[in-house]
């Protein structure tokens, strides 16, 4: 293997920060922390603790929505005594499970003084239907390009994508019809994400959900594992399992258009990357980065 240069690391790291400037031209984000679901919420916390701090610490004013859940009150306050317990000084639970509640000033204005947003599990069509073209969602989007957190666990993880898994089948190997997808609420469109990745065995629906597009980053994230994606759009793992990364960019050739019925999915030239706690992903050059732990 041959060494870069000075001169060579530093047209590599040029060219970058270049395409960084040019994309940080067009928006300006916050952190935004997909958790896979079933995060630990008994003993160490790792990840609630790490979106906690990332919310401010003590100073964190954090808004919980449960709308996706069939529980809103139990879960709600369930959150509430976590994040409390954690040292946030401030949470607000927005238990909005209706259109008509998603007008309410006073809930747009709880999300306009927040530090983070925290989106609970359940149904993530609940979400995408209830919240989208509303005030309240505006109010998320105007906040999280203001710099604050956004984070969801499990359905709340997926919905935060411009590109959603609504639901699909198990199974390890892509097929036709294996997933359907539908539109998140918008924070980002690099990535689709998928959650409970390794316990449900969702390897081929997030593969065959890439396939549909080679643009978007697939990301499977594990149970009690969270992928963090901050304002320069690096991507870094927390918690006890691992994120899948699928990069199909350079695909050279896919069958997918041609696949009939349930059928099999031919795929040639997808890149995986598995990353564990601590590790990084670049989404914009869509490599690893190799670090020090």
């Amino acid at each position: 293997m041959t060494a870069m240069t000075e001169p060579e690391q530093e047209t590599e790291e040029g060219q970058r920060t270049e395409s960084l400037q040019s994309h940080q031209a067009l928006v300006r984000r916050g952190y935004l922390m997909a958790i896979g679901g079933a995060e630990d919420k008994r003993e160490q916390r790792t990840v609630l603790r790490r979106f906690v701090a990332l919310a401010g610490g003590h100073a964190a004013h954090i808004v919980v929505m449960p709308t996706a859940s069939g529980f809103m009150e139990l879960v709600g306050q369930k959150y509430h005594e976590i994040f409390t317990a954690l040292g946030a000084k401030h949470v607000t639970v927005l238990g909005v499970n209706s259109r008509e509640q998603a007008q309410d000033l006073d809930a747009v204005a709880a999300v306009e003084d927040a530090t983070a947003v925290f989106l609970t599990g359940g149904n993530q069509m609940k979400i995408s239907s209830l919240l989208g073209g509303t005030p309240l969602l505006q109010a998320i989007r105007d906040r999280y390009s203001a710099g604050i957190l956004v984070g969801g666990t499990s359905a709340g993880a997926s919905a935060i994508c411009q590109h959603m898994i609504a639901y699909g089948a198990s199974g390890s190997a892509p097929k036709q019809r294996m997933v359907q997808l539908c539109p998140g609420i918008g924070l980002i469109n690099q990535v689709i994400i998928d959650q409970h990745f390794t316990q449900r065995d969702r390897v081929g629906r997030l593969m065959t959900a890439v396939a549909h597009n080679p643009y978007i980053i697939g990301v499977g994230i594990d149970e009690d594992t969270a992928a963090i994606i901050d304002p320069d759009k690096r991507l870094e793992v927390v918690g006890r399992g691992s994120v899948l990364v699928m990069d199909a960019s350079n695909m050279s050739y896919t069958n997918i258009h041609e696949a009939k019925g349930h059928g099999p999915i031919t795929m040639y030239g997808m890149t995986l990357s598995a990353l564990t706690q601590g590790y990084k992903y670049d989404l914009i050059e869509r490599r690893a980065i190799l670090t020090e732990l």
